[in-house]
């Protein structure tokens, strides 16, 4: 599963399109020529790593959208592009990889957006986003839209309706997931789980939480449940996330918090009299 960045051809690419030099290029960067060339060779720190791909993003090269987009126009019509934020080197892929409070439980988690990868690692230094394709038809799945079942599962999977264990509608909710290799449903980031816990709490009704939620534009996560499944997916590249593209990141996700919280206010007030509170739906 190791992966090395493509910093030599990364740095040439930049160099190709931008008419600077190499020398040029390692003084923006703030590095010498011959540690960039050990770089190139594999022999390459964390501040080495930064020090380049935060000189290629701050001469206006938007490389890992780039390479993001290029990988999407040349992918076959049975192929599907997702994406994998991580906070440092992934060993091997595990369907048991991720945290029982999570919102579907234990598996592995991408995203079908490069955008969306990348603002769940954004605070964190020297993380990266992992590329993948896979043909995943004849996959035991199920795709969730927006809905109260997938607010209920959501909640459920991160705690917050312990009281209606064992519900009848409860275990209807989580047999549409039940021993699926594959779950396609929206991502939740943290403000979307916020408003998630006003609904678990009895603060807002299911269609006030769903239409306030569709403001997000993270797009849908793709949930590996089983081996079978993650042994569809094929890496493709391993990309650095410089300090100054996540920094973009969280500015954006400034933004996206901002609507979805007015978005919230305006359904409190259009649907003040529609939907069902928490305790209504489990009545």
């Amino acid at each position: 599963m190791k992966s090395e960045y493509q910093i030599e051809n990364d740095v040439n690419y930049l160099l190709e399109t931008s008419n600077i030099s190499e020398e040029e290029f390692c003084t923006k960067a703030g590095l010498s020529r011959r540690t960039l060339h050990y770089a190139y060779g594999g022999k390459c720190t964390i501040d080495s790593l930064e020090k380049v791909y935060s000189a290629i993003y701050n001469l206006g090269i938007r490389l890992n959208l780039a390479k993001t987009e290029i990988y999407l126009e040349q992918k076959l019509e049975t192929e599907t592009i997702l994406f994998h934020g991580s906070k440092g080197e992934i060993e091997k892929l595990s369907a048991t990889g991720a945290r029982d409070n999570c919102d579907f439980g234990t598996g592995f988690y991408c995203s079908e957006f490069y955008s969306s990868a990348l603002a769940f690692i954004e605070n964190y230094k020297a993380s990266s986003v992992y590329l993948f394709s896979g043909d995943l038809h004849g996959l035991s799945s199920v795709t969730i839209p927006p809905s109260l079942e997938w607010m209920i599962i959501v909640c459920y999977h991160r705690g917050m309706i312990k009281e209606y264990d064992g519900h009848p509608y409860l275990k209807s909710c989580l047999e549409m997931i039940k021993g699926k290799d594959l779950i396609i449903a929206p991502i939740a980031d943290n403000r979307m789980f916020q408003i998630m816990r006003d609904f678990g709490e009895g603060n807002i009704t299911d269609q006030q939480a769903i239409h306030a939620l569709s403001a997000s534009s993270l797009g849908n996560q793709y949930v590996f449940k089983s081996e079978e499944a993650l042994s569809r997916l094929k890496l493709l590249e391993r990309l650095y996330a410089s300090e100054p593209e996540r920094q973009d990141s969280i500015a954006k996700a400034m933004d996206r918090k901002s609507l979805i919280d007015t978005k919230l206010k305006m359904a409190k007030r259009e649907f003040r009299n529609e939907g069902k509170f928490i305790d209504e739906v489990f009545a």
